[in-house]
């Protein structure tokens, strides 16, 4: 059992010399017991902080006190630096926590309450549940709290409510003078956009990085005149011109790992030729997280963007970019209209787009014009390089072999389901389904016993009626009981379904299924619904794959033995 006393061992240190005259008082010296470990964070690492040691000051205050308490022994230091306090996914916190599992220490000592968090229920839950259960004393210096003294007092509990406040209204503060200095035209947060930098004399002031800024201005000269993205991209990467990314990572490290992709995407084009930072425009408040401790962004409304014109010189004149924007937009309307109006389009006809492959080469399948009015699909190989072989097929006999083997797709999914579900109607079908919701039924109370048996044991524990090593013993025995019932609960779940009178099968497979059961002609949602990809070989046949493949091939398998079940 595991020992619950935290008083101070005694081990004896010296023996009296028996060649010494006269006796010698044996000694005894007091061993520190609490092996601590001493924790300092600092949210935010700047020059000022560096200047004045923060963290090493925090450390410091630590050392003495474990060095002034009879019954502490400082065994491992642990540091966060520019992390936040309003969670706890900090690698210095977790390699403490590590450390407690593992038994090298028994004792946390951080500066104030803060310093552990600043999400009060969160902190709250490590000081009263997590540290007592691993039977590890908790001392915060400048609050006066050490959990050897009791249970955490309201001044604990007000103190870490007060943190998170603080970091609430900081994070608020924060916003609100970014979003004033944005209106002043002042840059004081984010990263820049391509060929811009900060000024090393000004950090608010935008300024042109000219090797840079000499790229995008070609950029724009290229795609007025004419030029697709594709074209511009292919042109920086004949030149060798690093993309932004990589640039960027040159420019900060003065190199570029082996795993970096450093060629232009046609994608990144359109994205700067429309980034308004290059007619000397700043626009700031497009993404904001979606609270004071959550990193993950979101999307902001337009409305709620801060656009300030003018706030740096411009890598373009206004006018050329304005020019460009006109341009996408009349690009982005081209692709949206057919070709030839009222006439003939072959990019109208084909369904497929990347889901039809050559089987040799792997590339997409190309649809051109052949004849007045056909199409064929030719290996993309073929047509951009004249590699592999054609694979020349016409799109009517794609289409039709599709459309036939989507139909048997539903033919046999109608045929298995209706067999299932007549046997199901047989009276030995229901007694089953019912034998199966009884113990399914049985499952769930044998949980909502274990449910009340854990409330149980933690009350046991903390009220020390348990101590530690029995508490995680119980502890594991119902949680490997509930694991095994959730098991058996999902099992018979299933087996019960596929003895239902109304049975079905996954809810979005079935809704394909009534959606395009009656349809006879294939069309682009039929082919989004149903194919997942088709291989054409030379010989001009298909191998054909479907999205719910899997799922007939297992639902046709159970069929047949249900059938087998009945004789049948």
């Amino acid at each position: 059992m595991a020992r619950k006393s935290r008083k101070t061992d005694f081990v004896s240190s010296g023996f009296p010399d028996r060649n010494a005259a006269g006796t010698a008082a044996e000694t005894q010296v007091r061993h520190p017991v609490f092996r601590a470990g001493l924790y300092a964070r600092i949210s935010l690492e700047s020059d000022a902080d560096r200047d004045r040691n923060t963290v090493e000051t925090q450390m410091e205050l630590l050392k003495k006190f474990a060095e002034q308490a009879s019954d502490l022994a400082a065994e491992k230091e642990y540091f966060d630096i520019s992390r936040t306090g309003t969670d706890f996914e900090r690698p210095g916190f977790d390699e403490m926590m590590q450390d407690i599992r593992n038994g090298r220490i028994n004792c946390v000592i951080v500066k104030d309450l803060s310093r552990l968090g600043r999400n009060y229920v969160e902190t709250g839950n490590y000081i009263e549940r997590v540290f007592p259960f691993f039977d590890v004393r908790f001392i915060a210096v400048t609050d006066g709290y050490d959990s050897a003294n009791g249970e955490a007092g309201l001044a604990a509990c007000m103190s870490n409510i007060f943190n998170e406040y603080y970091s609430r209204d900081l994070a608020g503060k924060i916003r609100a003078a970014h979003r004033s200095s944005w209106e002043k035209g002042r840059c004081v947060a984010g990263s820049l956009a391509y060929s811009l930098k900060r000024d090393p004399g000004d950090k608010y002031r935008i300024i042109h990085d000219e090797e840079a800024a000499a790229v995008v201005a070609r950029m724009y000269v290229m795609f007025l005149a004419g030029k697709t993205y594709a074209e511009i991209a292919g042109i920086f990467n004949e030149e060798g011109q690093l993309n932004p990314r990589a640039y960027k990572r040159f420019k900060s490290t003065g190199r570029i790992p082996d795993s970096f992709d450093t060629r232009w995407q046609p994608r990144s084009i359109p994205k700067l030729l429309s980034n308004p930072y290059y007619m000397g425009d700043s626009l700031h408040g497009k993404h904001s997280h979606d609270s004071f401790r959550e990193k993950k962004k979101q999307a902001e409304p337009e409305e709620n963007w801060v656009i300030v014109r003018g706030t740096h010189e411009p890598v373009v004149p206004a006018e050329v970019f304005e020019e460009a924007q006109k341009e996408m937009e009349r690009r982005k309307e081209r692709r949206r209209k057919p070709k030839n109006p009222g006439k003939y389009s072959v990019a109208d006809r084909n369904f497929f787009k990347e889901k039809i492959v050559c089987v040799d080469c792997g590339k997409t399948m190309y649809l051109q014009r052949y004849g007045r009015s056909g199409a064929v699909f030719n290996c993309g190989s073929y047509v951009l390089k004249k590699q592999c072989s054609s694979h020349r097929i016409h799109d009517t006999d794609v289409y039709e072999k599709v459309l036939k083997v989507i139909h048997a797709h539903i033919s046999v999914y109608l045929d298995r389901v209706e067999m299932i579900r007549r046997l199901n109607r047989r009276q030995e079908s229901i007694d089953k389904y019912d034998v199966f919701g009884r113990e399914i039924r049985r499952c769930r109370r044998e949980l909502e016993k274990l449910a009340g048996s854990r409330e149980r044991l933690y009350e046991d524990y903390v009220s020390r009626l348990l101590d530690a090593e029995q508490y995680e013993c119980f502890k594991e025995r119902d949680t490997a009981r509930e694991k095994e019932l959730r098991a058996r609960l999902e099992e018979l779940s299933a087996h019960r379904t596929g003895y239902s009178a109304d049975f079905c099968t996954d809810r979005e497979w079935e809704k394909v299924i009534d959606a395009y059961r009656n349809k006879r002609l294939l069309t682009k949602k039929m082919v989004d619904a149903f194919v997942e990809k088709i291989e054409v070989c030379a010989d001009r046949s298909l191998k054909i794959r479907l999205v719910y493949d899997d799922m007939l091939k297992e639902l046709a398998g159970y069929a047949g033995e249900r059938a087998a079940e009945y004789g049948e």
